[in-house]
C-alpha cells in the first residue's frame, strides 16, 4: 500500500473527512481521519480490491468507538453529579436518560446541543446547517415530544382527597 498511499490519501481524504463529519462533530473528526489513514498505512494491503470501502469502514468503526467513549464520559460525569442527589432527582434523571434514548436521533441531538453542550439557537443553526428560526422550531418540537413522553405521577392521597372534596362541594 505504501507505493500508492499518497495518491489514495490525496484522492480520498475529503471523502473520509465528510463521512466522519456527518457522524461526529467537533475536533475529534480530524483525529478520526488521521487515525483512519494511519491504519491504512499500516494495515491496508496493496492489492485490496476496494480501498475506499476499507477506508470508510475503518472511519466508521473509529467514529463508533469515539461515540461510545463520549457516552461513557457523559455517564461518568452524570454519575459524579448524582452522588449527592436525592433519590427523586436520580429517578428523574434516569427517566430523562431513558426517554432521550427513545427520541428520534435528530431530536435527541438538538436537545443535547442545546442543553448538554450549552449552544445557543444561532450556534445550533450553524452546526445543523439551518436557520436560527428552524433551530428554535426543532428545539421546541423536541421538547414537546419529550414532555409528551414524560410519565405523569399518580396523584397523592392528599391530591385525591382535594379533588374528591372539590367535586363533592362543586
Amino acid at each position: 500500500m505504501r507505493d500508492g498511499f499518497e495518491a489514495l490519501y490525496r484522492a480520498q481524504y475529503a471523502a473520509v473527512h465528510r463521512f466522519a463529519t456527518r457522524r461526529l462533530s467537533g475536533p475529534g473528526v480530524d483525529d478520526i481521519v488521521a487515525s483512519t489513514f494511519e491504519l491504512a498505512w499500516r494495515k491496508l494491503p496493496d492489492d485490496h480490491p476496494q480501498p475506499v470501502g476499507w477506508l470508510i469502514r475503518t472511519a466508521g468503526n473509529l467514529v463508533k468507538a469515539e461515540l461510545r467513549r463520549q457516552a461513557r464520559e457523559r455517564r461518568a460525569l452524570r454519575d459524579a453529579d448524582l452522588r449527592g442527589a436525592s433519590d427523586e432527582d436520580r429517578s428523574a434523571l434516569d427517566t430523562l436518560d431513558r426517554l432521550l434514548g427513545q427520541l428520534p436521533s435528530a431530536q435527541r441531538e438538538i436537545l443535547q446541543l442545546a442543553y448538554w453542550d450549552g449552544l445557543t439557537a444561532a450556534q445550533i443553526a450553524v452546526v445543523l446547517g439551518c436557520s436560527e428560526q428552524a433551530a428554535w422550531k426543532r428545539i421546541s418540537r423536541a421538547k414537546a415530544t419529550l414532555r409528551a413522553a414524560w410519565p405523569t405521577d399518580p396523584p397523592s392521597d392528599r391530591e385525591e382527597a382535594e379533588t374528591y372534596a372539590s367535586e363533592r362541594d362543586g
